[in-house]
């Protein structure tokens, strides 16, 4: 969701080995597991930020969500491309109602530390990302699944949730109303199974769920600020396909370091490229820039819990009218599309809404957004004063100037502009008194405009504006439990039509995922999820 972090680096010299063409590897001896050897190669990846935690159940950063997919797997696993594929389950049937999923547990399936993976181990994790003592901000994610809703919202106990243990090796889950999208759910980090049976051997790692892996890699060591290293997990029943047998994932300050530590060989592959530099990136390493469009929408979400913006929709519109999308992605974000929606361009089976003076002239509009602003009482004498709350990152306060900027030279409007490293940014955001606006970002979990839209619902823990629609909320209610995907469709486009008229939120633009990838490694490519496994990734 949001980027960037605080980053220290270490060096460390290594010594390459090629792995086997083939990329099966042979018997390891029992100490290959134990230890991480200086003749074995690491690949090291650009992390957007310090992560917040590695515990799957917990983690709704973007920061974290990479490296808990390369530690654990849930019952579904997704291709590079994005497809749904069998992860842990190694097959599922599902009944004529389309709500009842029975899951069969691979008899290889084992934990890190060799335990076998069990059904109940799954109901467990599941049963905890609802539980509202430990508020996972991903919960809501599991909203379709039978009585998820009620218990998150600490009316029920986590014993009703609808999934069970049928055997050791099935696992039930009961749907509200039929939810094809959950097979791609189960694949996500809130959906991983939770052991019993903590490793001690090698010490708890700091912040994470301090329990033994599943995944195609195990945990080995954080050192906050530097560095985060993973192994290759011997246990992992398709180990036999995971090429790489180091990862190590690399926190950087800014984009500017870390496209420096690329150039500089300390780098395999960047999160991201500076946008400044991204044209010279390309003519100077055309071959190793990687850039694609994604699933996801960076935009400004408004207080309303509050005067001024909380009472008047008028001055929420007047903000929105007149920011510079086109001038902002032609010049401040390159190569992304200006977002006159929520719901991010490329999602599958839908129309996006967009606010209908989206195709006026700019002095046409313009001039809409001065007389909305001085019918809300306000004027270049008597300004409005906001401030404007954003985590630490140059890209980031260029726009936020950007965006300043055309609200005083449009409708002088005074903006202090606010910034703190992410961690604090990330605690300070649901206090409202930090701000009036602030700038967040949204990647789908799923491929459906519902992955969008709900987090707006009124009890959803990523509504930081407080946005509160009773018909907007139904709506949702009935899409969710709407089978005909024409009328399902149909229905959240009108949710969507609501919101955009509400203007909870301002949507900037939408994104695109630009990285630089050394032509040594294979196995990585941008995808509309924007999710790159390292069990994917291989030397050439």
């Amino acid at each position: 969701m949001l980027r960037r972090g605080i980053f220290l680096m270490i060096m460390a010299t290594l010594v390459a080995c090629s792995p086997p063409e083939t990329g099966k590897h042979s018997k390891a001896n029992s100490n290959a597991n134990s230890a991480f050897s200086s003749a074995v190669r690491i690949l090291r990846r650009g992390n957007p930020g310090e992560p917040r935690t590695l515990d799957p159940q917990l983690a709704d950063d973007e920061f974290s969500f990479p490296i808990i997919r390369d530690l654990f797997e849930g019952l579904t696993s997704e291709s590079p491309d994005g497809d749904v594929l069998p992860g842990v389950a190694e097959s599922w049937t599902v009944d004529d109602s389309g709500t009842i999923y029975n899951f069969k547990i691979r008899s290889n399936a084992k934990w890190s530390d060799g335990d076998k993976i069990t059904a109940q181990e799954f109901v467990a994790g599941m049963r905890r990302a609802v539980d509202p003592t430990l508020a996972s901000g991903s919960a809501a994610l599991l909203a379709s699944i039978k009585n998820a809703e009620i218990i998150i919202a600490g009316k029920s106990d986590v014993s009703k949730l609808g999934v069970e243990a049928t055997s050791d090796d099935v696992v039930q889950i009961t749907l509200e109303h039929p939810a094809p999208f959950i097979l791609q759910i189960l694949s996500q980090p809130v959906c991983a199974p939770f052991h019993t049976h903590p490793i001690t051997k090698s010490g708890e790692p700091p912040r994470s769920a301090s329990r033994a892996s599943n995944g195609p890699y195990n945990f080995v060591t954080w050192i906050p600020g530097a560095y985060i290293d993973l192994r290759r997990n011997l246990m992992y029943w398709n180990n036999a396909h995971v090429q790489v047998e180091r990862i190590r994932y690399i926190p950087e300050p800014s984009e500017i370091t870390e496209l420096n530590q690329y150039l500089a060989d300390e780098l395999e592959m960047t999160s991201t490229i500076p946008m400044p530099d991204f044209e010279r990136m390309r003519a100077l390493h055309k071959a190793e820039v990687q850039v694609a469009p994604i699933l996801g929408t960076l935009f400004l979400a408004l207080d309303l819990s509050e005067p001024p913006l909380g009472k008047s929709v008028d001055l929420r519109r007047a903000l929105s009218m007149t920011i510079e999308r086109e001038q902002i992605t032609n010049q401040v974000v390159h190569g992304v599309s200006p977002a006159f929606s929520f719901v991010a361009n490329g999602i599958k089976n839908y129309t996006q809404q967009r606010y209908s003076w989206s195709d006026l002239p700019r002095d046409a509009r313009i001039e809409q957004a001065r007389n909305l602003y001085s019918g809300a009482g306000y004027s270049r004498e008597r300004p409005l004063r906001i401030k404007l709350f954003f985590n630490s990152n140059d890209g980031i306060r260029r726009l936020m100037v950007a965006i300043a900027g055309g609200w005083k030279d449009s409708l002088g409007i005074e903006t202090e502009l606010v910034s703190t490293e992410f961690r604090i940014f990330l605690e300070e955001r649901k206090d409202h008194k930090k701000w009036d606006a602030i700038r967040l970002g949204w990647y789908a979990d799923y491929d459906d405009p519902a992955s969008f839209l709900n987090i707006f619902s009124s009890a959803h823990s990523q509504n930081d504006a407080r946005y509160f629609s009773a018909e907007f909320n139904n709506l949702l209610k009935s899409a969710a439990s709407e089978s005909d995907t024409n009328v399902r469709r149909k229905t959240l486009e009108r949710a969507e039509k609501i919101l955009l008229d509400d203007y909870p939120v301002i949507p900037i633009y939408f994104y695109n995922s630009r990285r630089l990838v050394k032509p040594f490694v294979g196995g990585a490519a941008i995808t509309p999820m924007n999710r790159t496994y390292s069990k994917n990734l291989y030397w050439k």
